[in-house]
């Protein structure tokens, strides 16, 4: 028998292109899945899309509030029962073969408790722009996370195990809060990055890249970059790169 995988969605105001993010995970040939979705107090019509898919498979949870991401993540996570929790944005799109991959590779390998994979990026017509891939093993992909995320958040699948030791996204991060959920994984667990395409990530001018205060961003990335140096051993490549990152982020910061 299939194991249950709970894929947990997050929405706001995200009625334009939510409906091809549902549609990616019906057609998914992996059919055990259950659709958490957190709306995030929307002032737009995606309720009532979500609504007209009628699958009892799908289950809606508007809050009452505009709480944020961070937050709204955190509730849907006390939502699931499942022992395999898949992410996917409201925006983003799981090609049809991402389920069974990654299920199957979690299956084979239980040293792996958190699973990514590549990504490309599309645009508002779903014409790709580039293809987000890191061609590594288990230590290097490691080494990078030390100063970048190499992640797409709409790849992962992790077990649900994970939060009986890491809990929830900091609610201290606004905007990098994935990378600060899968940093603290790291601290347990191993992850590992799937070298094929399984997710397509849709860029649009309402995404974090052009409406996030380069300040605020900046400010939890220093915060990272730190968080990496006091919790994890580097080598000295790694250290080296690391305090490249460092120093472009001051710099940056030095000018905003």
């Amino acid at each position: 028998m299939e194991k249950k995988i709970s894929v947990l969605m997050t929405c706001f105001n995200a009625s334009k292109y939510i409906i091809f993010s549902l549609e990616s995970i019906i057609k998914q040939k992996y059919k055990n899945w259950e659709l958490i979705i957190i709306d995030d107090h929307s002032s737009d019509n995606s309720t009532e899309i979500i609504k007209k898919f009628n699958s009892k498979k799908i289950k809606l949870y508007k809050l009452n509030k505009h709480i944020g991401r961070t937050a709204s993540l955190n509730y849907g996570l006390k939502k699931i029962k499942s022992n395999y929790i898949a992410i996917l944005d409201a925006d983003d799109l799981a090609l049809k073969d991402r389920f069974s991959d990654q299920i199957d590779f979690l299956d084979k390998n239980k040293h792996i408790d958190l699973v990514g994979s590549w990504a490309s990026t599309i645009d508002e017509k779903g014409k790709t722009i580039n293809n987000r891939i890191l061609k590594s093993n288990l230590k290097s992909l490691e080494s990078y996370m030390m100063f970048r995320n190499v992640f797409s958040h709409s790849s992962i699948m992790f077990r649900k195990k994970i939060l009986k030791k890491v809990k929830k996204y900091p609610i201290e991060f606004i905007y990098m809060q994935d990378y600060a959920f899968i940093l603290n994984i790291m601290k347990y667990f191993k992850i590992y990055i799937l070298p094929k395409v399984l997710v397509q990530n849709r860029v649009v001018k309402s995404s974090m890249t052009f409406t996030v205060p380069s300040k605020r961003i900046n400010e939890e990335r220093l915060k990272l970059l730190y968080y990496t140096s006091k919790n994890f051993n580097f080598n000295f490549s790694t250290r080296i790169l690391w305090l490249i990152e460092l120093t472009k982020v001051n710099i940056k910061s030095f000018f905003i």
